[in-house]
């Protein structure tokens, strides 16, 4: 039998069932212990809830960015991306497996018409937006049925975002590609060749970060400005609040800048690497390595 037959079958059993819950404790450094400590690869906020996903199979949500719950799924590996929007949560990982949920509580998987990572998603224009390996690029109107769109690129690509009335798509080799729609994609110059693994909006202003503390900033999406970071470090993630921009990367680097231009290092209190952030609710919340969980309210001082 085939892996995909597989989870079909698995899917058809476990479909009609709420996914339970499980709470978590904490150990004594205060990380979060989610039983087996797995990478936590992606955050976001939406409908007065936190939700984080990240490897073996790790979804777990909050209602304060502080203290989640962790939700027992059976199935299909580690997930990278999330977003939300009209009424539904929707998760995307490996095998191109995807999760989706109303209420941040219960869960159920579906195929994508592809087997390919899913590393980054969106929500925009009412479409709902998938990025991944090999230049994948899906959409869809309900959650439910996927169309497979043109990216005009094999790289893979690793996040993306919807602002501006424009998806922008970040990947390897400084891949960099826009769309008004989320169908017709063209390809920008980012002025540098290496992998971008985030890409953030906020104060009418693109953020893309990358490996080699490689950080770039536009207006537009169009035109690309390279900034110093001052860390040779992997960046990943970018976001926007407090009337700041805050960066996070690899070995629990964490910048701040009011102009995402002037970086500051800050303490995150981890050396582990910090892999998503995110803002709302007046509150960053960082997440990644063996379920490290920061917080902050200013983008400054974290805890």
């Amino acid at each position: 039998m085939s892996l995909r037959s597989a989870f079909s079958r698995l899917f058809v059993l476990l479909a009609p069932f709420a996914i339970a819950l499980l709470a978590l404790g904490c150990d004594d450094d205060d990380w979060y212990d989610f039983s087996n400590n797995p990478r936590l690869l992606a955050v976001d906020f939406a409908d007065d809830a936190w939700v984080t996903v990240g490897h073996d199979y790790t979804i777990a949500n909050s209602a304060d960015g502080e203290e989640f719950l962790r939700q027992s799924l059976d199935c299909c590996g580690s997930l990278f991306a999330i977003t939300f929007g009209g009424d539904t949560w929707v998760v995307g990982g490996e095998q191109g497996v995807v999760y989706t949920s109303t209420d941040s509580a219960n869960w159920f998987f579906q195929f994508l018409p592809t087997s390919r990572t899913i590393r980054g998603a969106a929500f925009g224009l009412a479409t709902y937006l998938l990025v991944g390996d090999g230049g994948r690029i899906l959409t869809s109107t309900n959650a439910g049925s996927w169309d497979i769109e043109t990216s005009g690129t094999s790289v893979d690509l690793i996040d993306v975002v919807f602002a501006e009335d424009q998806f922008v798509a970040v990947g390897e080799d400084g891949t960099i590609l826009t769309s008004p729609d989320g169908e017709v994609w063209t390809a920008r110059s980012s002025g540098t060749l290496q992998n971008l693994r985030g890409i953030g909006w906020g104060n009418d202003l693109f953020v893309a970060v990358g490996n080699a503390g490689t950080i770039l900033t536009s207006p537009d999406a169009i035109a690309w400005t390279a900034r110093t970071s001052n860390v040779s470090v992997s960046l990943s993630a970018v976001a926007y609040g407090a009337g700041v921009y805050v960066v996070v990367g690899d070995e629990g680097r964490l910048l701040s800048a009011p102009d995402a231009i002037g970086w500051t290092p800050r303490d995150a209190e981890t050396g582990r690497d910090l892999e998503d952030v995110a803002f709302a609710d007046d509150l960053f919340v960082a997440v990644g390595r063996k379920a490290v969980i920061r917080n902050s309210t200013d983008g400054l001082a974290w805890y």
